[in-house]
């Protein structure tokens, strides 16, 4: 009789030694890494605060994001080591010289990572020398690892500006050559994202012929951009002497359609502005960037 009423309890004690193991299973799991990208308008410029922009590279609270337009490497790591403050993180950066040159001086590319959880293993430069090869853009890449050991390479791209035709035909070459390198670099180094200032002019227009162009190529490869719906990530002011500011979408992840990305997030301006037209200056367009910062939260 003794040995019955046992039996239950042994079950109990069973299931309640499962249940913390689960528990600790999942607690011992990592949290999805956040990745970021941000254009930090030729940082800095005349008019930069750099207080700002720490508190915008605070509020993105990425794990590593893609930045680009950054002329002072010296006074930028000052201004990551003010966002670390901020954010409770231990921000670090590679920076590489463009491969562009043009009147405000070379802007490098590159990728900060929060070192406290990631550990920098490599990074190189994609298109090296004073001038970029025909067809490539500035891009930097950088593999990472988490303390846990998931491997993740953030490559940081910009693409030509502006809305001329001859500017576009020259995306439709950097686009080309981005994809043809992506599985070589797949191959080496695993789960690649590329983020960054990909200046997609007419990509919120869906019949533009730069949506087209870029649509199909994402879908030949076999790839995806998240933040295609995504209502903007920039402003600008078409006419100087008209007071009208108009949301472009410039700022995107791409990566390939294995990859499990969550919904990405635009912040700052474009946030608080709901990416509306707006008949006064944006007020952080001058301060920190006329591009506003972009996460996205990347699962196992």
């Amino acid at each position: 009789m003794q040995d019955r009423r046992r039996r239950p309890r042994r079950r109990v004690w069973l299931w309640v030694l499962l249940v913390a193991i689960a528990l600790l299973l999942w607690c011992r799991r990592e949290a999805p890494l956040v990745l970021g990208t941000f254009n930090i308008q030729t940082f800095p410029h005349g008019e930069t605060v750099d207080e700002a922009v720490a508190a915008a590279i605070a509020e993105l609270d990425a794990d590593a994001f893609a930045v680009q337009e950054i002329r002072d490497p010296g006074r930028f790591s000052a201004t990551l080591d003010r966002a670390s403050a901020l954010s409770g993180r231990r921000y670090a950066a590679v920076l590489t010289d463009s491969c562009r040159h043009n009147r405000k001086g070379r802007l490098s590319v590159g990728v900060v990572y929060d070192a406290a959880r990631l550990e920098l293993k490599d990074h190189r430069s994609l298109s090296k020398g004073d001038v970029c090869p025909t067809g490539q853009a500035p891009a930097l890449l950088a593999s990472l690892r988490t303390r846990a050991g998931r491997a993740l390479t953030l490559v940081s791209v910009h693409f030509d500006s502006g809305g001329a035709e001859r500017r576009f035909e020259q995306r439709k070459q950097q686009w080309r050559w981005l994809t043809a390198i992506l599985p070589a670099l797949r191959e080496e180094f695993g789960d690649v994202v590329v983020a960054g200032d990909f200046n997609t002019t007419g990509y919120l227009v869906e019949s533009h012929p730069e949506r087209r162009f870029i649509d199909e190529m994402v879908e030949r490869h076999a790839l995806q951009l998240p933040t295609g719906a995504l209502g903007c990530s920039e402003y600008w002011q078409p006419k100087k002497k008209v007071a009208r500011w108009e949301a472009s979408l410039l700022d995107h992840f791409l990566g390939s359609k294995e990859l499990s990305f969550g919904t990405p997030e635009v912040l700052g301006m474009c946030a608080a502005l709901a990416c509306e037209v707006q008949t006064t200056e944006p007020a952080k367009l001058r301060s920190v960037s006329d591009h506003c910062p972009v996460r996205i939260a990347l699962g196992e």
